[in-house]
């Protein structure tokens, strides 16, 4: 070998070299890129989990309320039926 060919076989062992090298951080890379994408899908269910959860939590919250508001139809109910029917006892008399 002269010195020609011995310069272009050391650069052809270094560029063999860093292409494995690029090879081996590609590779890396696109595990890392599907690591991200597993990722995506799992916080897309877990905001979907959380709207249902967030509705629940809703709907638990409004119980109470619309509890109430039965409790005050009732009372008004029976006031009412009471003033009837002692206006209908007293008309009767």
């Amino acid at each position: 070998m002269d010195i020609n060919e011995k310069e272009i076989f050391e650069r052809l062992t270094a560029t063999e070299s860093s292409v494995k090298s690029l090879h081996k951080r590609v590779d890396k890379q696109e595990d890392l890129i599907e690591n991200i994408r597993s990722m995506v899908v799992e916080m897309k269910n877990m905001r979907e989990d959380i709207n249902r959860i967030d509705g629940k939590v809703t709907e638990i919250e409004n119980k109470p309320a619309k509890r109430w508001e039965s409790v005050i139809a009732a009372v008004i109910g029976a006031f009412a039926g009471g003033i009837g029917t002692a206006l209908i006892s007293f008309i009767i008399k």
